[in-house]
């Protein structure tokens, strides 16, 4: 039986469904444009790969529109492109999503394939052979990007078990030990009803949605996951740095701190504080080294999937200016720790985040993957609250969350 959800900013009519099998139905009905989007959201990503897998998520993300039974090799593309759609899917560190948009008269055909390649991905040996070939030359090309090595260098310093620390997508002789028995045993064991979350978004009747996806759904085996957490973390203190060098134009400094995990109430605060710091032109790190030319790009985030939060600060620059921009990033973050934002400051981040929130779930497919990633992390209303704590996040707020977390080793 579905439910109506408490309306909200952002989950305004959301209808709610849980098959008995344990898959999660999302259907929210918007007529602003007569398209819809259908997210399928897989709680299995990067976290869920056991050091033998390294990699393994992503490269199921790349099999799984290789077909089906029903469908050969490119059919799943084709169908989806003669519906009037396009195909999407991306792959992060505690989930896999995949997604289509058509128009909305094609809800039905969309329904049929996306439920196909979820439920009956036959991952043949031969395309798998091909496509390890493509994520292997995208492993080098990352391991050839000074930016993407110095995230991935940041993250084994910053943990010594946490699954976090690994090369996300795996490098070449890890990739190529996968096989195609490893791919299905990761396949049936992870992407099972329980961990997996529908959302429909768009022009379209719920009651009809519901029941299209009821069926297609509905007859989907229920099986118990078996997925061996990360390791635990232990606790540690003292300050960490490695310096890499190479053949690079310009240095890529990064700096680290243990943040807080998305459910935790100061996750907002220091996502604030982040904008505070590297947001928008008014930003204090942007006009300190940006406007001064010390810097060529620098930016701040709270990057907070489930298990764990990431506090960082990273610039592009020339590597004999990597001294005073140190210290300049330590002067903002101590203002910050004891003084807090003003007023103003806090106003401009939160202004510029609001942006962000609305730019992000105005289309389709952009609504329907956060309602499903809320489900998946609490529940839908989630949504709501998260954006609501934005709109009320004081002052005091930010500067108890920077000096209790970017604290000075």
């Amino acid at each position: 039986m579905s439910e109506t959800l408490v309306p909200g900013a952002w989950t305004v009519g959301v209808q709610r469904e849980v098959l008995p099998n344990g898959l999660r139905i999302l259907v929210q009905r918007d007529r602003s444009a007569p398209v819809v989007a259908i997210v399928t959201h897989v709680e299995a990503g990067f976290f869920d790969e056991p050091d033998e897998w390294v990699g393994i998520s992503h490269v199921l993300e790349h099999m799984f529109f290789k077909g089906t039974p029903s469908r050969g090799v490119g059919e799943v593309a084709r169908q989806t492109k003669a519906a009037g759609g396009y195909l999407n899917a991306g792959t992060s560190y505690d989930y896999t999503i995949y997604y289509t948009v058509l128009p909305a008269r094609s809800l039905e055909p969309g329904l049929d394939v996306q439920s196909d390649a979820l439920q009956h991905a036959l991952l043949d040996e031969g395309e798998l052979t091909r496509e390890l070939r493509v994520i292997i030359e995208e492993a080098k090309r990352k391991l050839d990007t000074p930016a993407a090595v110095a995230r991935e260098k940041l993250h084994a310093l910053m943990y010594d078990r946490h699954r976090v620390r690994r090369w996300r997508i795996g490098t070449e002789e890890q990739l190529s030990r996968l096989n195609r028995d490893d791919l299905w045993r990761y396949y049936t064991s992870r992407y099972v009803p329980a961990r997996t979350t529908v959302s429909i978004v768009g022009d379209v009747d719920e009651s009809i949605a519901l029941k299209l996806a009821r069926e297609r759904y509905g007859e989907w085996s229920a099986t118990e996951p078996d997925i061996g957490p990360s390791p635990e973390e232990p606790p540690r203190t003292g300050l960490r740095l490695e310096t890499l060098r190479g053949d690079v134009t310009l240095a890529h400094l990064l700096c680290g701190w243990p943040g807080v995990p998305p459910l935790d109430l100061a996750a907002t605060a220091l996502e604030v504080a982040a904008a505070v710091l590297s947001t928008g032109r008014g930003s204090w790190l942007y006009r300190v080294l940006r406007e001064r030319g010390l810097v060529t790009s620098v930016a701040a985030s709270h990057f907070a999937p489930t298990e764990l939060g990431m506090f960082t600060i990273g610039a592009e620059l020339q590597a004999e200016r990597i001294p005073e921009t140190l210290d300049h990033i330590a002067q903002a973050v101590l203002r910050l720790r004891d003084q807090g934002p003003n007023v103003e400051d806090l106003e401009r981040a939160r202004r510029l985040l609001m942006m962000r929130w609305a730019r992000g779930l105005e289309p389709m497919e952009g609504r329907a993957a956060a309602v499903a990633a809320a489900e998946a992390l609490r529940d839908v209303p989630l949504l709501d609250e998260q954006y609501e704590q934005l709109t009320r996040v004081t002052v005091d707020e930010v500067r108890d969350a920077v000096a209790r977390y970017l604290v000075p080793s």
